[in-house]
C-alpha cells in the first residue's frame, strides 16, 4: 500500500483548474448503494418497481478492492461481500477483523480523477452544511487514509481511484416512502445551496456536464449532437426496439426547442445540485419509512436547482401507475421548499430532460466502447412510456405542486 499514489482533496488553484469537463477518455459511470446497509427482500405483498435495473459488464479484481481497504482500515484481514444495488462502479461491503462493516468503492469512471476530486469536495462541504442544518438523515462519509490522515481517496497502481465509506443504515425504498423521499430531496437541495460557495472555492467548475446541455455526455467523449443521432439511428443493437428508440429521438428533438426557449427567457435558478436523488439512491428505515441516508453524489454539478425534483420524479413516472407516487413525492418536496412559478411551469419538461439525457448517456457509453448498447435497449420502451406519461399528465404535475403550495399557506 505504501506504493500507492495518494490524492488529497483539491485545495490549490492548480488542482481546481484541473477539474474541468472531461474528454472522451474521461468516462462516466453510475453507482448505487454506495454506503447502504444490506437491503432485505421485499415484504410479502409489497409493491415492486417496474423500472429496469441492470449491471455493468466491467469487472474488478478483489485484490484491488482489498488494497483500497488496507489504505483506510487498520484491522485486517478483510472480507468482501456483495451489495444489493450496485450498477456500474465496483462497490462491496467490507468487514474487518473486528466485525465492523463499511463500504469500499472502486471508481469505474475511466480513471477520471477530476470527478472524484469534485465529488469528495461536495461530500466534505455538504457534510458540514448538513451538520449545521441538523439534517435528519446521513450523507456518505469517506474515511481518511491511514498514511496521511487527510486523503479521502487513493489512486491504486491501476490508476483507478478508490475509497471507503462509513455504513449508513437503511433499505432502498423503491416506491415506498415517496413523500419522505421528496421531503428529503428538498432538504438536501437547501443543504447544497449552503455548501456551494465552499465547493466553488475548491472547484470553480464541475466535471459533469449540466443536464440542460442534453448532448453533454456525448460531447464529453469527443462526439457531437449530430454524432449522437447518427449512432442512435444506426446502432444495430437497438433495431429490435427501433419504434421506441424513434419515439425517444423525436422527443429529444422537441425538447431541444423547449430548452432553448427556457434559456431565452432567462433560464432557471442554478446552484450546486446532487443531480441523482431518487428512490434507488435513498435509504429509509424499514419500519418507519423515514429517510436515513442519501447516497451517490457522483453526478453533482452546478445546474438548474429544479433538476433535483425532476430526477426523483423521473423514476416514479416509469412505474405502472405513477400518479399516487408522483403526488406524494411532490407534496413531500413542497413541504420543505418554495418553488417559483417558472420552475413549476418547467417541471414536466425537466422530468423529460432527466429521462432523455439518460438516453444520450447510454448511447454515448456504447459509442465510447464503455458498455453495451443493450443497457439502453433494455430500457427503451420504459423510457418512451415515461415520456408519454409526462406529456399526458403535465397539467397534473403542475397542479399538484400548486395545490401543495396553496395548502402549505393555509
Amino acid at each position: 500500500i505504501t506504493s500507492l499514489y495518494r490524492m488529497r482533496l483539491a485545495t490549490s488553484a492548480a488542482t481546481a483548474r484541473a477539474v474541468a469537463p472531461h474528454s472522451r477518455h474521461h468516462r462516466m459511470r453510475t453507482i448505487a448503494a454506495s454506503s447502504a446497509a444490506p437491503t432485505p427482500a421485499p415484504a410479502a405483498g409489497a409493491a415492486t418497481s417496474g423500472v429496469v435495473s441492470t449491471t455493468t459488464f466491467a469487472q474488478v479484481e478483489d485484490a484491488d478492492l482489498l488494497k483500497a481497504c488496507a489504505a483506510f482500515l487498520a484491522d485486517g484481514p478483510f472480507a468482501l461481500a456483495p451489495t444489493s444495488g450496485g450498477v456500474n462502479n465496483h462497490v462491496r461491503y467490507v468487514d474487518d477483523a473486528t466485525g465492523a462493516r463499511r463500504v469500499v468503492r472502486l471508481h469505474n469512471n475511466g480513471q477520471d480523477t477530476a470527478r472524484v476530486i469534485f465529488e469528495h469536495a461536495v461530500l466534505d462541504a455538504a457534510g458540514r452544511a448538513a451538520a449545521a442544518r441538523k439534517l435528519p438523515f446521513a450523507i456518505p462519509k469517506a474515511l481518511k487514509s491511514l498514511e496521511d490522515g487527510t486523503s479521502t481517496f487513493v489512486v491504486l497502481p491501476s490508476g483507478d481511484a478508490a475509497c471507503v465509506f462509513e455504513l449508513i443504515p437503511g433499505t432502498l425504498p423503491k416506491t415506498r416512502s415517496a413523500f419522505e423521499v421528496g421531503q428529503a430531496t428538498a432538504l438536501m437541495s437547501a443543504c447544497l445551496r449552503d455548501a456551494e460557495a465552499n465547493v466553488r472555492a475548491v472547484c470553480p467548475t464541475s466535471p459533469t456536464s449540466v443536464y440542460r446541455d442534453i448532448f453533454g455526455a456525448f460531447k464529453n467523449k469527443g462526439g457531437s449532437r449530430d454524432g449522437f443521432y447518427d449512432e442512435a439511428n444506426t446502432n444495430a443493437g437497438l433495431d429490435e426496439k427501433r419504434d421506441a428508440v424513434n419515439r425517444l429521438l423525436d422527443a429529444i428533438r422537441a425538447l431541444e426547442v423547449t430548452l432553448a426557449d427556457i434559456e431565452a427567457k432567462g433560464g432557471l435558478p442554478s446552484t450546486l445540485i446532487h443531480g441523482d436523488v431518487h428512490y434507488d439512491n435513498t435509504l429509509v428505515d424499514e419500519v418507519t419509512g423515514e429517510v436515513t441516508g442519501i447516497l451517490d453524489f457522483e453526478f453533482a454539478s452546478y445546474d438548474w436547482e429544479f433538476m433535483e425534483p425532476a430526477a426523483g420524479l423521473s423514476k416514479y413516472v416509469g412505474e405502472q401507475d405513477p400518479t399516487p407516487f408522483v403526488k406524494d413525492y411532490i407534496r413531500g418536496f413542497v413541504s420543505e421548499s418554495n418553488p417559483s412559478e417558472a420552475e413549476i411551469d418547467a417541471l414536466p419538461d425537466l422530468i423529460k430532460l432527466r429521462v432523455l439525457e439518460t438516453v444520450v448517456y447510454f448511447v454515448a457509453r456504447s459509442w465510447a466502447k464503455e458498455d453495451d448498447i443493450s443497457q439502453l435497449a433494455l430500457r427503451a420502451e420504459n423510457y418512451a412510456a415515461r415520456v408519454d406519461w409526462i406529456d399526458a399528465n403535465a397539467d397534473l404535475i403542475r397542479s399538484t405542486m400548486r395545490e401543495a403550495i396553496a395548502a402549505k399557506k393555509m
